[in-house]
């Protein structure tokens, strides 16, 4: 782990996700964290002007890193980034200049309006970005990752569509257990071909670190998914998403989509690997 990226707002969730983040890069000894901020579109720059503006983010963004320091340690370098653009175009810019590893954002939202309105822009970041992004849930705080769960569906072309090297690294960065909650109805399990496929696929993917497998139900996944997260002192979630349209993103009501709004713990996105056309 090398880089991560933080775009903050300076609400509470944007600074509790820059709070986790921290004591994650000093736990994963990470040598970056850069704190983003755009203010692009900002009606405060009619008033006072561009330059004003970028100099009290650039002091904003100064005396946040300020704090974080005694979080990450000493050994993590802070970088500060202050944007004119659009939100997810500049993350998704500086994800390739700076080679990211991982995105950090927070997220929020007490009804269906604001899963919408504040929602959108962290899960179309995590649908289009390269690399990973961990959703930092507004009142989670950072604690030892000692058990991720990867929540998946045994079935045709998983080795060929999971991003396993990455997530196996990823593990392996955390030091921590990896358990698989397969999410199939009861003729999938019952289903010899779907499991040994399944079985087999797991076997080549995850093979040289800690990892088990639970059988979960189809319906109620997002309730059953949280339900064991709780009940098994699972300290992060990862789940794995196709690339949607930004407008369908935010109808359809997909469970990596549902498990960002409903997990009590930090839920990291992986992009599925597409079939080249």
């Amino acid at each position: 782990m090398k880089t991560i990226i933080v775009p903050v707002d300076f609400s509470h969730a944007s600074v509790n996700a820059a709070e986790y983040a921290s004591q994650m890069a000093g736990h994963m000894r990470a040598d970056k964290i850069v704190l983003y901020h755009t203010y692009g579109g900002s009606y405060q720059i009619l008033d006072a002007g561009t330059e004003i503006i970028r100099s009290e983010i650039n002091s904003q963004l100064q005396h946040l890193s300020d704090a974080l320091i005694p979080l990450a340690g000493n050994d993590v370098k802070f970088e500060l980034v202050a944007g004119d653009g659009f939100l997810i175009d500049e993350i998704l810019e500086l994800v390739d200049k700076y080679n990211a590893d991982l995105i950090v954002m927070g997220i929020t939202g007490k009804n269906a309006l604001e899963h919408k309105l504040i929602g959108s822009n962290t899960l179309r970041v995590a649908s289009d970005s390269a690399c990973p992004v961990l959703i930092v849930p507004s009142e989670a705080s950072f604690k030892e990752v000692k058990k991720v769960a990867l929540s998946m569906k045994f079935k045709a072309g998983i080795l060929d569509e999971t991003p396993y090297d990455h997530i196996r690294n990823m593990i392996k960065d955390l030091n921590a257990e990896l358990v698989i909650l397969n999410v199939a109805d009861e003729s999938h399990r019952v289903n010899p071909q779907n499991i040994q496929s399944g079985l087999t696929a797991t076997h080549i993917m995850f093979d040289d670190i800690n990892a088990s497998i639970e059988f979960l139900g189809e319906d109620r996944v997002v309730e059953r998914v949280t339900d064991y997260v709780q009940q098994h002192e699972v300290q992060m979630l990862i789940s794995i998403t196709h690339k949607l349209g930004f407008l369908e993103s935010l109808f359809k009501g997909s469970v990596t989509k549902q498990l960002a709004f409903h997990t009590h713990v930090p839920l990291m996105v992986f992009k599925a690997i597409q079939p080249e056309e």
